[in-house]
């Protein structure tokens, strides 16, 4: 089975939208953080910091088991930046201060520093032929194997060093511009990033793997237009490419066309149901047009998909909140 290495920066895309209260009402935000297959993150750290131009203390909370929940949060805007070992962190903005409830429930997907996610379907077309054609120098695979296992265990200076090391090897290393491309979209540095995707794309400019990175960096410098591009241009090659169709709604999602991100959600959940991350999305998109019965029905979805009962029990309490 191939795999695919997709970069993926999550940074406060699940916003949703809550019921109004009372302006002076603290307010508690409860999440659960699980991660791309299904399991709970066992330890991570919430740093919670409010948006405002006064300094501001910022409080820094400790949690086991996937639950979190931040207490006596007054009226406001804040960030929340969840971190974890071995995990890609994300952030979440939460609005407090208009038409929100006393609580606001977030479920959280945090993906490791090497998320292999496999191609449903079209695994066996993931890796191109001229990757596979490649005549790499030992010295140069040598680094880049070095690199992948530093990458995946989030070292990712020494992983830069390898990848550099095997590209100067080996210029035309299509992997090895593959990943520190990816590792400098950990670093929040697109610019960085393409330099290096571009390079790999202009020696296997059919390459799903590069394509899909080139497109999560070119959302990170928010030109949606060029990233909705490249997603329908893999979509043309692997038409139920599930991670594509989650990506493409992804995208609607941010530019708010909600109608949209529904409908390429629903096509990547129907592709492979158990996509933790199509199924989180559709919640957010739910909520946010405020249909409950299909926000209830996603929930539902992704509390089979889990099989874990502390996870069960967060999504059977948030569904109680929607009136289920």
């Amino acid at each position: 089975m191939k795999f695919i290495k997709i970069a993926f920066i999550l940074c406060g895309l699940l916003c949703v939208r809550l019921e109004r209260a009372d302006a002076a009402t603290n307010h508690t935000v409860k999440g659960v953080v699980i991660t791309s297959n299904g399991t709970v993150v066992p330890e991570f750290a919430v740093v919670v910091k409010p948006l405002t131009e006064k300094p501001e203390l910022v409080r820094r909370l400790h949690f086991k088991d996937g639950e979190f929940s931040v207490d006596e949060l007054p009226a406001g805007k804040y960030q929340l930046h969840i971190s974890a070992p071995l995990f890609i962190g994300t952030r979440l903005t939460v609005d407090l201060t208009d038409g929100s409830s006393d609580t606001n429930y977030r479920i959280v997907v945090l993906h490791m520093y090497r998320n292999e996610a496999r191609l449903q379907p079209g695994a066996a077309h993931s890796v191109s032929v001229k990757v596979l054609q490649q005549k790499v120098p030992s010295a140069a695979e040598k680094a880049y194997k070095t690199a992948v296992e530093l990458h995946r265990e989030g070292k990712l200076d020494d992983a830069l060093i390898q990848y550099g090391t095997a590209i100067r090897n080996y210029p035309q290393y299509i992997d090895a511009l593959t990943d520190i491309g990816t590792v400098f979209l950990l670093y929040n540095r697109p610019e960085a990033a393409l330099a290096f995707l571009r390079r790999a794309q202009a020696i296997d400019d059919s390459n799903v793997i590069i394509n899909f990175n080139i497109a999560v960096a070119l959302t990170e410098q928010g030109d949606y237009g060029g990233a909705q591009k490249l997603i329908k241009r893999i979509l043309r090659a692997e038409p139920r490419m599930a991670w594509a169709q989650y990506f493409r709604a992804r995208l609607e999602y941010l530019q708010k066309k909600y109608d949209d991100a529904e409908k390429h959600v629903r096509e990547a959940i129907e592709n492979d149901p158990r996509l933790v991350d199509a199924l989180v999305l559709m919640i957010d998109i739910s909520t946010q047009q405020k249909k409950h019965d299909q926000a209830r029905e996603a929930l539902e979805r992704l509390r089979a998909a889990m099989n874990d009962q502390m996870v069960t029990k967060f999504i059977n309490e948030q569904l109680s909140e929607l009136g289920s």
